[in-house]
């Protein structure tokens, strides 16, 4: 299911990884050295800012991924699908002998969890873009980079953020550059397995952090419970809706993929975060990324999310 793209809806850019995702859903996870059936599997293009890229397209946003897709058996179905859903494609492995990879999911039914198994990284040499090109149409509203690929992008990144365009953050960890790119950014909406080098675990370690360096809007998800935001000053949490989970891989992707839908159009950091938890809720109550569109309608609530106050 696709939403029409309005000619008014502004034009967002996503960077970052791009897959070919095959899902497999089992009632619980295998012991070790056993053969097992899955009771459903699917495979669908997938990574952080590709998934965010299809919920933005979905919402009846304009979408573009800046990725490395390049050849191999994987990269034909990945350009297809985005070629279906509208997605414009800046691909940085033109050219080269990059392959795009194949990830391997398992979801596990009785607990709502996935593991990935994720290829060997490649080292092909990508294209660095320094400037928007012309031919790639008009310049964004938003950008949204999930880490990946920073050194082949912060050069446009910076060019980017020097023309007004404001720059999000999907940080599901660190990455090489991060500390590069967090003076560029507008956004931060980071998972609590976000890091910082050398250090443990630690949320309010991260949005300290992020506030050192200038960015003023923060949030921390952390599955199932309370969302951790700073809002500028503004400290408080998003509760998120309890729900009857099936499967949980990229709802946080498509929390960044409806942000950005919400944001790009409002610039309302508080209502955009609140209704990309509710679309990241209604999610989980389904397989895969896209399911959960035929249960609600583009900009309808799909569970509640209260303010709480924070306690430092």
């Amino acid at each position: 299911m696709t939403f029409p793209h309005p000619v008014s809806s502004p034009s967002v850019l996503f960077i970052g990884r791009a897959t070919l995702d095959v899902v497999y859903s089992l009632d619980r996870f295998p012991s070790q050295d056993t053969k097992v059936f899955a009771h459903a599997m699917h495979a669908a293009p997938g990574g952080p800012a590709t998934n965010a890229a299809i919920t933005h397209a979905l919402l009846g946003g304009r979408a573009q991924l800046m990725t490395a897709i390049g050849s191999g058996p994987w990269a034909s179905p990945v350009r297809s699908e985005l070629e279906r859903l509208g997605i414009g494609l800046i691909d940085l492995a033109t050219g080269t002998s990059y392959q795009a990879p194949l990830t391997t999911i398992l979801v596990n039914k009785a607990e709502a969890t996935r593991t990935i198994v994720n290829p060997p990284a490649s080292d092909v040499a990508l294209m660095r873009p320094e400037v928007w090109e012309p031919t790639w149409g008009t310049p964004p509203a938003l950008v949204l980079t999930d880490g990946f690929h920073l050194p082949e992008t912060l050069p446009l990144l910076r060019a980017l953020k020097t023309a007004g365009v404001p720059i999000c953050l999907d940080g599901g960890s660190w990455k090489s550059g991060t500390d590069e790119l967090a003076n560029l950014l507008s956004v931060a909406i980071c998972s609590e397995r976000f890091a910082l080098p050398r250090s443990p675990l630690d949320a309010e370690a991260a949005i300290a952090w992020f506030r050192d360096r200038g960015v003023p809007h923060i949030a921390i998800t952390r599955g199932s419970r309370p969302i951790l935001v700073c809002d500028r000053d503004h400290r408080f949490e998003i509760n998120i809706a309890p729900v009857d989970a099936v499967d949980t891989t990229g709802a946080g992707d498509v929390l960044h993929g409806a942000f950005c839908f919400e944001f790009a159009k409002t610039g309302g950091f508080e209502h955009s975060l609140r209704t990309a938890a509710e679309m990241a809720t209604c999610s989980c109550c389904h397989m895969g990324i896209k399911e959960w569109v035929k249960a609600t309608e583009p900009g309808v609530s799909a569970g509640a999310g209260d303010e709480t106050p924070h306690t430092a």
